[in-house]
């Protein structure tokens, strides 16, 4: 055996599997690099022209700006405006008292009063000509006021004549400043005596009305000083921005205000310059050429026009959405990136989960600003939920999975922000980002659940929840097979014990491998009766029929499988697997038997109709399904066990095995599969120790001495012969 590996390695050092057209699959995967790139280009170019942000005092703003973390700042415009508002303040004015003023107005009103009593003496001569000369006498008076002043008696003129000297003199006593004059002289009728009626008390404000002057005067190098003292006494004024808060809304002015906050966080900028829009345009283009790169090199499945549609549709709706989402501080942590990444986990497999886990985690940290805490979040948010669900055999999982992501998105978060230093995280800080993990957990799982039956089906992928549901016993294929061919489905279970080992060795699907195993042979449901292991105490019906025909049933039962899995609704791998189990092997038994007969023999009338296996699976469960029957064969002709070797048994078994594997690789039944040397290597490793253990001898234990048997003898019936 090892020497025919040996000889068939010189000839080639490739897997067997014969691979497309070169062109079209590089067509193919540069169509799948475009698709990816060319959102990217669009979202990068509308981060671009989103970045400039120049507004003017008064300008209508034509976005919302939030604030994009909590932050407290000493603020430069409103310090300036309180200290001007001390500085300006009318208690900093310094006044100096004037006293020349009480005595030059006090003599004035003197000057008047003097004047007026000369007029009065002369009423009695002509009134009208007195009454004018007593509006002449005093600025303002009117001819009213100066008719009663001329035509008052005597006591009444003495009364109004003293006290327009005392309000004068006690008004004059206080300050009066210049800006408070006129409230001074509507203040006067309260300070008239009550004594006087109310004719006499108004003409003592008119007389005194006119003799109000300010007293003080400002002390312009004192005020300064005050004001100054003022200003520089006023403390430096602190705003607080919490996280998210709406700086600048759509539609808006711009305050003075609002352009300081926006300086503050260095969000007040003109738009990138094209270099620097060029460079972040070629990064993206990098990392999409090295995702793409990575897939390409990556496992069969992400090679089919099927699933890399899938892969590059949820990466570029992830992109699109978290370009609106991520941005925006109140959801950048709840938005469920994981469950793309979980999606693709479950449907695919875990190493292009992981590709692109961290593309779209370093995608979304670029179109956030170059964000470490994004990517990291994003990252190891979704690392963690593809990890739990990968090979989800319980809906439970998808709970753990949920959870899985919001504690790792959380403790990722706070740990990034505690390191980056920015903001402090403070309680409300932290039960911020858990809440929003805790959404991203749920919504991620929840997307995850509700959306990959749906995809599996639509692209022909089959899920292992599905998987583990078709190898339940009840299943109505399954229960007809284990109640009508007991023999084929004992092999069955057999041969999928074979399939799932090795399978599991090669890379390939081990729950795929033995559901497949399970409906590899259903065709034979439909005529137990032709195949040997459910002849049990039955004549061979081929005993009767010649060479040609046992062949043509025999082969029935691939293309007869294949209609009972179709119209059982079988997912198409395991389809395939039941056609391609046989290949095109050759039915050597009834093709030799025609020979003997010396009947004309036509090689394709003894093969299967293939087509041979074009996956590990199905390559995988055709070495199974042949080997285990072979073995069983042997065995059930006495030809494993020989008395007193051990090693029998092993040998024969290495001796089936090495030729199942060489007679089909010398048929090329295994070309067409992703197959290496070194795998149908392990392949053989696990047949023969499994094999091993099934049919290793067993000791023949002795039985125990019988006592002989004493018989009982009825008497009645004695005696009655």
């Amino acid at each position: 055996m090892r020497s025919f590996f040996q000889r068939l390695a010189e000839r080639t050092q490739s897997p067997l599997r014969m691979r497309p057209s070169r062109v079209r699959e590089w067509l193919l995967w540069i169509t799948v690099a475009l698709t990816l790139w060319l959102p990217l280009v669009a979202l990068v170019y509308g981060a671009w022209e989103a970045s400039g942000v120049n507004f003017r005092p008064g300008q209508i703003a034509d976005r919302t700006i939030k604030a994009p973390y909590t932050a407290t700042f000493e603020s430069q415009l409103l310090t300036q405006q309180a200290r001007r508002e001390a500085y300006d303040d009318a208690r900093n004015v310094v006044l100096v008292r004037d006293p020349s003023v009480e005595a030059a107005q006090l003599e004035a009103l003197n000057r008047v009063l003097t004047q007026l009593e000369n007029i009065r003496s002369q009423r009695s001569t002509d009134l009208v000509a007195t009454t004018q000369q007593a509006q002449a006498a005093l600025e303002g008076l009117s001819p009213e006021d100066a008719q009663l002043l001329v035509s008052l008696s005597d006591a009444s003129w003495g009364r109004i004549e003293a006290e327009a000297r005392r309000v004068l003199a006690t008004v004059l006593a206080e300050e009066v400043r210049s800006d408070n004059v006129a409230q001074v002289k509507e203040q006067l009728p309260e300070r008239v005596s009550l004594s006087l009626n109310a004719v006499e008390r108004r003409l003592v404000v008119v007389l005194v009305r006119s003799f109000v002057r300010p007293n003080v005067r400002v002390d312009e190098q004192a005020t300064r000083a005050a004001r100054e003292a003022a200003a520089q006494a006023v403390a430096p004024i602190m705003v607080t921005v919490q996280e998210g808060q709406v700086i600048v809304r759509d539609g808006d002015p711009v305050t003075p205000e609002a352009l300081e906050k926006l300086e503050f966080f260095g969000l007040l900028s003109p738009r990138q310059s094209w270099p620097e829009f060029l460079g972040m345009l070629a990064l993206l283009g990098l990392w999409a050429a090295a995702f793409v790169l990575a897939l390409y090199r990556s496992t069969q499945h992400t090679r089919q026009s099927r699933q890399l549609l899938l892969i590059v549709g949820l990466v570029v709706v992830t992109l699109l959405a978290g370009r609106l989402v991520v941005p925006v501080p109140e959801l950048r942590y709840a938005f469920p990136v994981a469950g793309t990444v979980m999606l693709l986990a479950v449907l695919l497999d875990f190493r292009t989960a992981t590709l692109a886990s961290w593309f779209l985690a370093l995608a979304l940290g670029i179109l956030d600003g170059f964000s470490l805490v994004t990517t990291l979040v994003a990252g190891f948010g979704s690392l963690a939920g593809a990890a739990v669900v990968w090979r989800a055999e319980r809906t439970m999982t998808f709970l753990w999975s949920g959870l899985a992501v919001a504690v790792s998105t959380a403790a990722t978060a706070l740990a990034g922000l505690l390191a980056l230093g920015r903001q402090p995280v403070d309680i409300s800080l932290a039960g911020n980002v858990v809440l929003q993990s805790g959404i991203n957990g749920v919504l991620s799982a929840s997307l995850c659940f509700l959306s990959f039956s749906l995809l599996g089906r639509l692209l022909g992928i089959t899920t292992h929840l599905q998987l583990l549901e078709l190898a339940h016993p009840t299943q109505p294929l399954l229960a007809r097979l284990a109640r009508e061919a007991p023999g084929t489905y004992h092999h069955s279970l057999v041969v999928g014990n074979l399939a799932e080992a090795a399978a599991e060795v090669v890379g390939a699907d081990p729950l795929l491998a033995r559901v497949a195993c399970l409906y590899h042979d259903i065709g034979k449901v439909l005529h137990p009766e032709l195949y040997v292991e459910n002849q049990t105490n039955r004549m061979n019906v081929h005993e009767a029929l010649d060479p040609q025909t046992s062949a043509r049933l025999i082969k029935e039962h691939v293309t007869e499988g294949v209609k009972l899995a179709k119209r059982a609704r079988l997912p198409k791998p395991i389809v395939d697997i039941v056609q391609q189990h046989h290949g095109t092997t050759l039915i050597k038994y009834f093709y030799v038997k025609a020979q003997e007969r010396g009947l004309p023999v036509d090689e394709r009338d003894f093969r299967y109709p293939g087509p041979r296996p074009q996956s590990k699976e199905a390559a995988v469960v055709l070495l199974a399904d042949s080997v285990e029957a072979a073995v069983r064969a042997a065995a059930q002709a006495g030809k494993l066990y020989e008395p007193g070797d051990p090693q029998c048994v092993s040998n024969r078994l290495a001796e089936i095995v090495d030729r199942i594997i060489r007679d089909r690789l010398e048929d090329g039944q295994l070309d067409e599969a992703d197959l290496t040397l070194r795998q149908i290597s392990e392949i053989r490793r696990v047949f023969l120790s499994m094999l091993e253990g099934v049919y290793h001898p067993r000791i023949e234990y002795p039985e125990p001495p019988r006592e002989p048997v004493t018989p009982v003898i009825d008497e009645r019936a004695a005696a009655e012969a």
